[in-house]
This record gives structure tokens, C-alpha cells and sequence, in this order.
């Protein structure tokens, strides 16, 4: 994926993010993935790159999709 495909993605993935978890505010939503890409690439959002961003939003999208789907459900 080039530089500019990278981009359109983060926003796409973002936006998609933003209606999977309406109660987060937009400065929220990034803070958060900004600190999930520091702590998986030691960058944050002013340093990191685009595939970089790109790859924490997935994993927070993850991370969240796995605490939703378990909160249901009791171990017996």
C-alpha cells in the first residue's frame, strides 16, 4: 500500500471506528489509538506513520471488538 492509500485508509478506518463506538469523541478516539501506536511502535500520532497508525487503529478495533464480545458471557 503506497503513502496516499495509507491515508485514505486511516480516515476510512477511523470514521468506521467512530460508529462502532459512537460514545467516544473524536479527541478521544484518537488519543487513544495515538497511545496504542506509542506503545506498539514507541511513536505517537505527531511521529508515527501512516501504515503505523494504520496498524494500531486495527488493533484497537480488535482489542475493543474482543472486551464487547466477552462482556456477556460468564464462566462457569
Amino acid at each position: 500500500m503506497n503513502d496516499a492509500e495509507n491515508k485514505s485508509e486511516v480516515y476510512t478506518r477511523f470514521h468506521e471506528l467512530s460508529e462502532l463506538i459512537p460514545e467516544m469523541r473524536c479527541g478521544q478516539l484518537i488519543a487513544a489509538v495515538g497511545e496504542l501506536c506509542a506503545d506498539l511502535h514507541g511513536r505517537g500520532l505527531w511521529d508515527a506513520i501512516d501504515a503505523e497508525l494504520l496498524e494500531a487503529i486495527w488493533q484497537f478495533r480488535r482489542n475493543y471488538q474482543a472486551s464487547t464480545t466477552g462482556s456477556g458471557t460468564t464462566q462457569g
